[in-house]
């Protein structure tokens, strides 16, 4: 199959024998709509490549591509009105990752920690907030002990009923069954608590992976007994399930239940937001909505998911389908995983939510900051500085670090128009 120009194009960058003209014609199709997913999987390979010491593009190339999405933006408006926002609300994720680019290429370049440069201006703020750490957790286990697992030591941690508790070398928790301590088997029950800053990955007895979320939790026995194999979380989660069509696997969240055979599948419920999202990658799983009050029958709570598809659950729905489905950009909903944050039309607040949970400080908002929407993709493992500056460099929102005492006690982030 002959590879197509924006392909050639692609592969020209990638050996880096484009000319100039080609890269101004590389910048262009990629502004385009019909592009937007090879647009979002080009730039995610330039995060995922970028070495810190020369920028991607000059300002001149990022002016172009500018310029170009701009166009493009116009010509839709005279056919189709489209809401401008700060950072345009335009063909999906990819294209606000293009705009993002384009506005905040200084993201791409080196810079001292501390220096927070916007598109008009360069300006000084106080000490920067570091990223949160992969693998930060607290492992409780059945007789209430802690296990502080970002300074503990590979090797074996414990024995668990009838599994021994073993931490890898790449910090992954693993639980494996068998007869090892005598114990009994039954209602052993282990904790991993994953503090603001955090995140962590372990994989079950029955060789399930799970990848958690910062201020999240999930329990779950040692050793899986019984017709079914059941866990509860609390915040995010994603989940590979080993399949067994003799055990039914069910994750519970708050009144709710995602029961599956074998799959992949996203969850978010954390208790400070509005509503719960499944998100469905491969598979097929149930989802039940135990908190809806007004549901008429049990169907009216319960659905089906297809793989990129996403159940909307809502708390203490007043109405009769209390979950609401709809196809989404599964990308988006794990981006937390694959080490990015990805946002789509979202107000500040909810932003702010997910930031706060990975750099560990709070938000404190001084005025009306509700009336804008954002979207954008940045590598969660930067500094909060150079994830401001994305919001900054619009012009509408402006941010205030405090970075609090040496142990980070009194982090706060002051959030202005």
């Amino acid at each position: 199959m002959a590879m197509s120009r924006l392909d050639t194009l692609i592969e020209r960058f990638r050996n880096k024998t484009i000319s100039d003209e080609e890269h101004a014609e590389l910048l262009s199709l990629l502004s385009r709509e019909e592009h937007a997913r090879t647009a979002r999987k080009f730039f995610r390979e330039i995060m995922d490549s970028q070495s810190g010491t020369e920028p991607i593009f000059s300002a001149r190339e990022s002016q172009q591509l500018y310029t170009s999405i701009q166009q493009t933006i116009q010509s839709k408006e005279e056919t189709q009105p489209v809401r401008m926002f700060p950072i345009w609300k335009w063909a999906g994720v990819a294209a606000a990752a293009c705009v993002l680019f384009v506005t905040s290429y200084w993201l791409m370049q080196p810079r001292e920690p501390k220096a927070i440069t916007t598109v008009a201006e360069t300006k000084q703020v106080l000490p920067d907030l570091q990223p949160g750490n992969k693998n930060k957790a607290i492992l409780v286990l059945a007789d209430n002990k802690q296990i502080v697992l970002d300074s503990t030591n590979a090797g074996l941690l414990s024995l668990q009923g009838n599994s021994r508790v073993r931490k890898e070398e790449n910090g992954q928790i693993i639980y494996e069954s068998g007869d090892l301590s005598g114990k009994p088997v039954a209602h052993v029950y282990n904790e991993l608590y994953i503090p603001n800053g955090g995140e962590y990955s372990l994989v079950l007895a029955d060789g399930s992976k799970v990848w958690l979320n910062s201020a999240s939790r999930i329990k779950f026995p040692v050793t899986f007994t019984g017709n079914t194999r059941e866990v509860e979380i609390n915040g995010e989660a994603y989940f590979e399930i080993a399949k067994d069509k003799t055990k039914p696997f069910k994750v519970h969240f708050n009144s709710s239940t995602v029961e599956v055979l074998g799959t992949h599948f996203n969850i978010n419920s954390y208790d400070d937001e509005n509503r719960q999202a499944v998100t469905l990658l491969e598979g097929s799983v149930k989802v039940a909505n135990g908190e809806s009050v007004y549901a008429r029958t049990s169907e009216d709570k319960t659905v089906i998911l297809k793989p990129g598809e996403q159940a909307t659950l809502f708390r203490k729905s007043q109405t009769a389908h209390p979950i609401s489905v709809q196809p989404v950009d599964v990308e988006q909903a794990v981006a937390w995983k694959n080490g990015y944050f990805m946002f789509v039309d979202e107000d500040i607040k909810s932003i702010m939510r997910k930031l706060a949970r990975w750099y560990d400080f709070t938000p404190v908002y001084q005025g009306n900051v509700d009336e804008e929407q954002f979207g954008g993709m940045i590598s969660r493992f930067r500094n909060i500085s150079d994830v401001l500056m994305m919001f900054e460099s619009t012009g509408t929102i402006h941010f205030k670090i405090i970075p609090g005492d040496n142990s980070g006690k009194g982090r706060k982030i002051i959030i202005t128009k």
